[in-house]
């Protein structure tokens, strides 16, 4: 069927550019737009469904990536905020001993004795000279490493919030295809109850038979019937009639006749 519809179309439009001249684009166009919807037309929902998952798994590349990225950034930040603690440290230290020398040479001694070594006043305002100035680049660059390290957090951050939302969507894409699909099934399952057709005429001509069952036994309960009447049998179902008494002694009475006894014992016992 595909494939009748594509080489008719391109039949046509060949033949179309022969006869039509430079009317052959609007014909060209048209005949494509015809092609395409025969494609889209011949395209199941089972397909459309297939291609969705597909496009769903190459989402996954670019998703990896991202979390690749995400987690070299969460390893540089707790590297750079190990290596900020230990320079802090250092930095304790340093002011530590700078304070002490500092505090020596507050007063007017001109000799300072440290593990049994003696330096002049000159000595120590040097080294506390060279310490001080190391101490403030020590500062400086643990200020800087600070700054990386919030600019560090924030891009985690920010790349951590992309990384949750391409998960959440990717996650809707997956739920959205199982409904669909669920929603197929559903419509593919009312088709097929829809799809049953009972023949009618079937269903009238076996009504007609058990129709015509009945009447014939009918027929054949009221010849039984008949019969039982014409063969004189005893009515045991007919209830007898019976006389009146009081119209009985009217007649009697009306006539000047005197009641025979049996009658009137017969009617005694009928009653």
């Amino acid at each position: 069927m595909f494939k009748k519809v594509v080489i008719g179309s391109m039949a046509a439009t060949l033949v179309a550019g022969f006869v039509l001249g430079k009317d052959m684009f609007s014909y060209a166009t048209t005949a494509c737009n015809n092609v395409r919807e025969a494609v889209k037309s011949e395209i199941t929902p089972e397909f459309e469904l297939d291609v969705i998952r597909n496009e769903i798994d190459k989402l996954m590349p670019e998703i990896r990536q991202h979390m690749t990225v995400v987690a070299e950034q969460s390893v540089d930040v707790k590297d750079l905020e190990r290596e900020i603690a230990s320079r802090e440290e250092r930095l304790g230290k340093q002011k530590d001993a700078i304070l002490a020398l500092r505090d020596d040479l507050a007063g007017s001694r001109e000799k300072f004795t440290y593990r049994h070594v003696s330096y002049t006043r000159g000595e120590v305002e040097s080294d506390l000279a060279q310490r001080f100035e190391g101490f403030r680049a020590g500062e400086e660059a643990v200020n800087r490493d600070r700054q990386i390290l919030a600019a560090q957090r924030q891009t985690l951050q920010a790349n951590q919030k992309k990384l949750d939302g391409m998960l959440a969507r990717k996650q809707e894409l997956v739920v959205s295809v199982s409904q669909l699909e669920a929603r197929l099934k559903t419509i593919q399952a009312t088709e097929a109850v829809n799809s049953i057709e009972v023949d009618d005429t079937k269903l009238s001509r076996v009504e007609n038979m058990i129709k015509a069952l009945n009447h014939s036994l009918d027929v054949r309960e009221s010849m039984l019937e008949t019969e039982g009447n014409v063969l004189g049998r005893i009515p045991v179902d007919e209830e007898d009639d019976v006389l009146d008494t009081d119209v009985i002694s009217e007649i009697d009475s009306h006539f000047g006749r005197v009641a025979d006894e049996t009658v009137a014992e017969a009617t005694s016992k009928a009653l």
